[in-house]
C-alpha cells in the first residue's frame, strides 16, 4: 500500500533511533468476547480480527506518537485519530507508556486546507512529506481513473 511505503520512508529518515512500530493493532479486546479457551496466539488472532490499526507507532523518551498517514490528506485520517488517541491507553502493547502524553500526528504528501485548520483545532500534528514518487504516482492514479474499465463477456440478464 503506498501510504505504507510513505511511512516506512518518513520514519526512517525522521526516527532513525527510535523505537517504532507500523500496523499497530489498538485497543483491548472486545467486550463479551469468550477467549478462555483459546491459547495467547489464538486470542491475538481474535483480537487482531476486531481491532482498529495505526499506521504507525513511535516510542520517544517524552511522548507515544500515534501516525495515521494519507498520500491526499483527508478528513477520514483525523477522525481514525481520534478513535485511536481513545483506543491507546487499552493496547497491552503500550500500557508501559500509558503516563507519557499520546500525541496525534497525520502524516501526508499532499494537503488539504480544510483538513489541516481542523488538525490543529483537534491538537493533531499535521506533518508534510512528500517524496518525489508521489508525483509520479498521483499521475498512474489520474491516469487509471480517466478512463473506463476495458470491456468484458458477462452473462445475459434473466
Amino acid at each position: 500500500m503506498v501510504e505504507t511505503r510513505l511511512v516506512l520512508e518518513w520514519l526512517a529518515a525522521t526516527y532513525p533511533k527510535s523505537h517504532w512500530m507500523t500496523h499497530v493493532r489498538l485497543g483491548s479486546m472486545p467486550a463479551g468476547l469468550a477467549t478462555d479457551n483459546l491459547d495467547d496466539q489464538q486470542a491475538m488472532m481474535v483480537h487482531s480480527t476486531f481491532a482498529r490499526w495505526a499506521d504507525a507507532v513511535v516510542a520517544l523518551p517524552d511522548r507515544t506518537l500515534l501516525v495515521e498517514a494519507k498520500v491526499v490528506l483527508h478528513p477520514n485520517a483525523l477522525a481514525q485519530l481520534m478513535v485511536y488517541r481513545r483506543l491507546a491507553p487499552y493496547t497491552p502493547g503500550l500500557s508501559i507508556r500509558v503516563d507519557l502524553p499520546i500525541e496525534p500526528v497525520v502524516l501526508y504528501a499532499r494537503p488539504d486546507e480544510v483538513v489541516l485548520q481542523l488538525a490543529a483545532e483537534l491538537r493533531i500534528t499535521a506533518v508534510r512529506y512528500d517524496p518525489d514518487w508521489v508525483e509520479e504516482y498521483l499521475r498512474s492514479l489520474a491516469l487509471r481513473k480517466s478512463s473506463a474499465p476495458q470491456p468484458q463477456t458477462i452473462a445475459p440478464a434473466v
